[in-house]
């Protein structure tokens, strides 16, 4: 998954002046000083920025960082961890991080001393010993450890770390705490519990005991309505589960936020009565004002939910009919084409080395599973063999039938998998398929053959063989959904370099196949099971954009080539014309040089 670039604060000192302070620390060893600015330009270098442009601040060398692979900076993990260490060590020479002791600082005797107690558990020494290391630093003995200490150090690893996801490392470390506190008390560690922050604040659903019976027996009765519960009343066409779920999920967010705003819907007698245009203005700023006075899809799709709820069940008041009439059109855009999202993952296929890496990562990851597997000892690198092999056939199947992660986790071998002599067709039948189209793939001799090796050897080293599922759970189910999207995304990233989820394979099979075959949307509605070409044109119309402009740059290059070719002609003809058509300043400075002497 992508993410938004941090953004560069020019208040904030660069690394080119952190560079010009190390430079001017003649106490420091000339070798020292060597390596810590080669390793502030690698750093620039990486970023694709001058390092005029990149400030030296942790949070922001972070969130770039997460942005650089092995495989594109062409390096080694261990270079890039020698890079970190030594931009760290820079900021804290010349004083910008000042809080976290460096990675060598010795302990106090008291906070060695628990260390001590930690011995053999690797887990809890990650976890806690860069919290000794600021604590020691700081003069703060284990017994005076608090709430208040652990959120010093929280803002200190986020200020002046480069670990990702400093939050989760920080939960993770009060956590430890407490489970040492109670392995460890009677030895000597302190009984001190400390508090395990929840980052929640986006999530502000509030609960069925803050609302009356009516609003809640309204909201059920509308979704049966949906449901088609009733075969005489309900819709023509019902709707499936997963949408449900979001109708239902749309509904109380609004609720929520007339709650958050200050609306008592305890005693209110409907949820009609929550539909009036001023109420609706109230719920709908509240969400706003989160947002920035901005609109975002999820705004408009609770308005639009409220708006199917009020026009499409209801017979609404001219005012509230005139409301979703003015607003919903400010409240819901549009928009053609694919997503922000979508269109910044769809540029990582224009790199021809970026497609290369995708479409071989299944053998690759493969081949490593294998080493992996002849690894003798411990169980971790066999387990991790495991993932690896199913990370490849989940990642081969959704590159040659570009099917939803529902569709794909679901995957059973006694429905949806019928043998052909040595290829493979997945036939998934229109009632679970959303759009109700129902998918068939006939998979290559090659896939299949992966395929059948992963069911004979691997599939039943997770579950018990009864399971039905080529992706097996607990308890006879599918593996969880969730689990399997994360496990393919991180393979995707780790060994490719790729930033991707599930359903962007659909995205990135429509952007491969156009850029090969121009024009062939047909192909592509087909592969991706659309109902209708319009949905496929409206969609990836764009996506021969980049294929477009190389085709004008090469017409370009060539009128270029040509006028050049017939300048060189003209000047071989009459030599009083200049013959270099485009100088390079650094040669004219060279020829001003020679010219003076």
């Amino acid at each position: 998954m992508t993410t938004p670039k941090p953004i560069y604060d020019p208040e904030l000192p660069s690394l080119a002046d952190l560079r010009r302070q190390i430079e001017a620390r003649h106490d420091l060893p000339l070798l020292r000083r060597r390596d810590i600015t080669s390793a502030i330009r690698t750093l620039a270098g990486w970023f694709k920025l001058p390092e005029e442009n990149v400030p030296a601040s942790a949070k922001y060398i972070r969130d770039m960082l997460a942005r650089v692979h092995v495989i594109t900076a062409n390096v080694s993990p261990r270079r890039i961890q020698n890079v970190r260490s030594l931009v760290l060590s820079a900021m804290r020479e010349v004083g910008v991080s000042t809080k976290l002791a460096p990675y060598g600082f010795p302990l106090t005797a008291e906070w060695d001393s628990l260390r001590q107690m930690l011995s053999g558990n690797t887990y809890a020494q990650t976890e806690l010993s860069r919290f000794m290391r600021f604590c020691s630093a700081r003069g703060i003995a284990p017994n005076m450890v608090s709430d208040t200490i652990s959120h010093e150090f929280l803002a200190a690893i986020d200020a002046e770390s480069l670990i990702a996801n400093p939050r989760t490392r920080h939960q993770s470390m009060c956590r430890v705490w407490n489970q040492m506190a109670t392995e460890h008390g009677q030895a000597g560690w302190p009984l001190l519990r400390l508090r395990v922050p929840r980052y929640d604040e986006r999530q502000y659903r509030i609960g069925s005991d803050l609302v009356s019976a009516a609003i809640k027996n309204d909201i059920d009765t509308y979704l049966a309505h949906l449901a088609g519960t009733d075969i005489f009343a309900g819709l023509p066409k019902p709707f499936r589960p997963k949408s449900l779920k979001a109708v239902e999920g749309h509904l109380w967010r609004y609720i929520s936020a007339l709650h958050h705003a200050g609306m008592d819907l305890r005693s209110t007698p409907s949820f009609d009565a929550l539909l009036v245009p001023n109420v609706l203005k109230r719920g709908l700023s509240w969400h706003l004002d989160r947002n920035g006075q901005q609109t975002s899809k999820y705004i408009g799709e609770i308005a639009w939910s409220l708006r199917c709820y009020a026009v499409k069940y209801r017979a609404p008041s001219s005012e509230t009919a005139a409301f979703f009439v003015e607003f919903m059109p400010k409240l819901r855009k549009q928009q053609s084409g694919l997503s922000p999202k979508n269109v910044t993952a769809m540029a990582q296929f224009d790199d021809p080395a970026s497609v290369e890496r995708f479409l071989l990562l299944p053998q690759s990851l493969w081949n490593l599973a294998l080493a992996k597997s002849k690894t003798t000892g411990a169980r971790t690198p066999r387990h991790v063999a495991q993932l690896l092999v199913q990370s490849a056939v989940a990642i081969e199947i959704l590159q040659f039938a570009p099917m939803r992660i529902e569709n794909l986790n679901k995957l059973r071998l006694d429905q949806h998998l019928i043998w052909q002599s040595k290829r493979l067709r997945i036939v998934i039948p229109a009632d679970e398929v959303k759009n109700g189209q129902s998918l068939d793939f006939l998979l290559t001799e090659v896939t299949a053959a992966r395929v059948g090796r992963y069911i004979e050897e691997w599939r039943c080293l997770f579950m018990p063989k009864a399971n039905p599922f080529l992706f097996p759970g607990r308890n006879g189910k599918a593996k969880d959904q969730t689990a399997l999207r994360r496990q393919i995304e991180k393979a995707l990233w780790d060994e490719g370099a790729i930033r991707l989820t599930p359903h962007q394979f659909r995205h990135a099979a429509a952007k491969i196949m156009l850029d090969a075959r121009p024009g062939h949307y047909e192909v592509v509605r087909k592969l991706l099971g659309h109902k209708s070409m319009v949905t496929t044109y409206s969609h990836y119309a764009g996506a021969e954009t980049q294929a477009a402009v190389e085709l004008y740059a090469d017409v370009i290059s060539n009128h270029r080539r040509t006028s050049v070719a017939r300048q060189v002609t003209k000047t071989r003809r009459t030599p009083k014309l200049h013959p270099e058509l485009f100088i390079d300043p650094l040669s004219l400075m060279s020829k001003a040089r020679g010219a003076r002497k």
